[in-house]
């Protein structure tokens, strides 16, 4: 954890800063346009990332390299689904999917700072590298991008209930995502065993069907924290922003 190369010293900060000017620019261009208009940047980050998943799979269909690791069938991937149902799909199926997407990609972002070499692994010291190297790269960083527009465009207002909405799409996540990692003996998101050495102690103590329920049922916690996190600082914000309209 928090072990950064040297590159990832550079390149994350960097490309977070540029994402920041980005979205602040986004923010002032289309603070007075309709929320159509607001919603293209988000729209085009998920179309574009559905794209990439596309040109993936393309590319490792016969190759090689190919094992089922390479399947859509980590959690991230979930996002694939989550942004376009967010965004391109009209608002009523927009607000069921909106707090999902929002919050997975939250949850990501901190991934990433917090242990970049687990998501992004070694692709920020060789970007264009390889075409691994440009997916994870840009996969990655979109979903950051998306997070930060979602904040900049006022695309998502936080609220408690949403905690059910979370972790719900950890539920559809779990009904194929488990069945698939057996069928296929590929670890996804850790579900056959853990590299967190007492979370792996644990499976091997409890078995393999208690593990996946307390494995499932830390990240239903950890989303419904970070939902309700969310919500206090977006209370916060608000709260001191109305204080300074009524001061002025």
């Amino acid at each position: 954890m928090f072990k950064w190369s040297n590159s990832d010293k550079i390149v994350i900060p960097v490309t977070i800063l540029i994402i920041c000017v980005i979205a602040v620019g986004l923010h002032f261009l289309l603070r007075n346009k309709s929320n159509m208009l607001k919603k293209v940047p988000l729209q085009i980050i998920s179309v574009f990332l559905v794209g990439l998943e596309i040109a993936k799979q393309i590319y490792y269909y016969g190759n090689p390299d190919f094992t089922y690791y390479v399947l859509p069938l980590h959690f991230c991937s979930l996002i694939l689904l989550l942004m376009p149902l967010s965004q391109l799909f009209g608002e009523k199926v927009g607000m069921i999917f909106r707090p999902m997407a929002f919050l997975y990609s939250m949850l990501m972002s901190v991934l990433v700072l917090i242990n970049p070499h687990a998501l992004i692994g070694t692709s920020t010291s060789d970007i264009f590298g390889n075409f691994h190297n440009i997916h994870t790269f840009f996969f990655h960083f979109s979903v950051i991008a998306y997070l930060i527009f979602s904040i900049a465009l006022y695309d998502y207002v936080p609220k408690y209930k949403h905690c059910i909405n979370v972790s719900c799409g950890i539920a559809l996540y779990t009904v194929y995502a488990v069945p698939c990692a057996y069928a296929l003996n590929t670890n996804y998101v850790n579900i056959l065993y853990s590299y967190f050495e007492p979370l792996e102690k644990f499976r091997l103590w409890a078995g393999q069907i208690w593990y996946n329920v307390v494995l499932f049922s830390v990240a239903v916690l950890c989303a419904c924290a970070l939902c309700v996190i969310t919500c206090l600082i977006y209370k916060l914000i608000t709260h001191v922003s109305a204080k300074k309209e009524e001061s002025i």
